[in-house]
């Protein structure tokens, strides 16, 4: 398990400077007259919590697909669409036409921090879940990696590592009050699609089926015994 975790855990981390953009208002909007350290927790850990309903799900259905015997095939069409994020947003910039509706993505966060800065416990933790709903990129390609896992526990644990990842750079956005330096972000930016990379090599070797145990396990066929009626 821990093979699929730490992939997990670094696409959390290389991806923090998208999570820095697109959830770093929100942080600071919310809850600004609370206690700093339980306001900052109780929102993340609402974020995590929703992702790990999210993974569960995934994994859930994930684990369906492998009882009918097509999940190794997904895996491998994940890891292709995977592959297409690196390529896309290359061709993107290359033709200087936008793929992804960011400007769309920021105006609604920044309409929920507006409306979202009660400090209550109950309140920041509700926030914490509603943000963990909100569009994003890196969530997406997590949740890919969830649907790879073999059941619901799998998949929320996935998603929890993930979300583990994400945690240091929002941590310090909150406890900062700005963004981080724009030198960090830049590399962690630079860094990022190190981690579609990483997730798509996991998916792949996943659909392969090389009978490597936890990360890639092989088919198993269930014999099937016919007894004729007496």
């Amino acid at each position: 398990m821990i093979a699929v975790l730490v992939p997990a855990f670094v696409l959390g981390l290389l991806g923090s400077a998208h999570c820095v953009a697109m959830c770093g208002p929100l942080h600071l909007a919310v809850g600004q007259g609370g206690a700093p350290v339980r306001t900052t927790v109780l929102l993340n850990m609402g974020r995590v919590t929703t992702y790990m309903a999210i993974g569960a799900l995934f994994g859930l259905f994930g684990r369906g697909l492998g009882l009918a015997g097509i999940q190794r095939f997904v895996a491998i069409a994940l890891a292709v669409l995977m592959l297409a994020v690196l390529v896309v947003p290359a061709l993107s910039a290359l033709l200087h036409r936008p793929w992804v509706p960011a400007a769309w993505v920021a105006h609604l966060r920044s309409a929920v921090a507006r409306r979202l800065r009660r400090s209550s416990a109950s309140a920041v933790f509700l926030t914490g879940l509603f943000n963990g709903l909100l569009p994003c990129g890196m969530v997406y390609v997590a949740v890919a990696g969830a649907l790879a896992q073999e059941g619901p526990m799998d998949g929320a644990l996935f998603m929890a590592a993930f979300g583990a990842g994400t945690w240091p750079a929002l941590v310090a956005v909150r406890f900062a009050g700005v963004s981080l330096g724009a030198r960090f972000r830049a590399r962690l930016t630079r860094w990022a699609p190190a981690g579609y990379a990483l997730m798509a090599a996991l998916l792949l070797v996943r659909g392969l089926a090389l009978d490597i145990p936890y990360l890639s396990p092989a088919d198993v066929e269930v014999p099937m015994r016919m007894e004729a009626c007496p």
